[in-house]
């Protein structure tokens, strides 16, 4: 763990690691002060995942030995890891209520599609996050499970725009001001734009949300790091090396 008594966020490399990013950038949103601890893949040491010695690098993010894993330390001084996106969100979350929608019933809504984004859209996942990466449309990796699951994203985003928009005060987020259920289905947009999805989408405000999420400072802040990363993880890119 860091020695400082600020949390430490253990993450991947920016330019793979969707589930870094989204705990990332809710704390970024939340302009916490916390440090940033990388485990970089892709070296000549450390060539790719799945190797000894990277599975001893990320076994220093904790019992898992995946990211993000937030380290904080206890008003006893003793230190503590949590692990996995949503439960990093909730432990923010006790501190920062806003993290959240305010609403009872939206706060309930914006958990369990955080949880579905956690849990499904395995067709979508299966496209490698990238952030460099820019393809066209390749019809060999598009099929009727990946057209459900955009399906369905875009009912989401549709849906939930469309009620944000109409309300006073909306900032263009799913509830209308940024939440952690924006930061959980951020890093989608990455690959919608790296391998030429994005007109797969349908409706206008689920279409105008991806270019809202890009937009937004922080994620430009993570691309901008990401950008200027050089690793390549192999068991990470879609497109392998020949």
């Amino acid at each position: 763990m860091a020695s400082s008594s600020l949390p430490s966020l253990y993450l991947l490399n920016r330019n793979y690691s969707s589930w870094s990013l989204r705990a990332w950038l809710a704390m970024r949103a939340l302009n916490m002060d916390f440090e940033t601890v990388m485990l970089i893949v892709g070296t000549p040491e450390i060539p790719d995942l799945g190797l000894p010695a990277a599975d001893e690098l990320m076994s220093r993010a904790g019992p898992t030995s995946k990211v993000p894993a937030l380290h904080v330390q206890k008003e006893s001084g003793e230190k503590h890891i949590i692990f996995e996106c949503v439960a990093i969100m909730e432990y923010l979350a006790e501190d920062y209520p806003h993290l959240w929608p305010t609403d009872r019933f939206e706060r309930a809504y914006a958990r369990s599609l955080s949880v579905e984004m956690a849990t499904s859209f395995g067709a979508v996942r299966n496209y490698a996050m990238s952030i460099r990466e820019r393809r066209p449309f390749d019809a060999n990796f598009y099929n009727d499970k990946v057209e459900k699951d955009l399906r369905r994203l875009s009912s989401i985003w549709e849906e939930l725009r469309d009620k944000a928009a109409a309300k006073e005060g909306d900032e263009g987020y799913l509830f209308g001001r940024f939440t952690a259920i924006d930061a959980m289905y951020a890093p989608v947009m990455f690959r919608l734009r790296s391998y030429d999805l994005e007109s797969k989408i349908e409706g206008k405000h689920a279409k105008a949300y991806i270019q809202h999420i890009l937009n937004n400072e922080y994620v430009k802040e993570w691309e901008n790091m990401a950008l200027r990363e050089t690793e390549v993880i192999p068991r990470d890119e879609l497109y392998p090396s020949k």
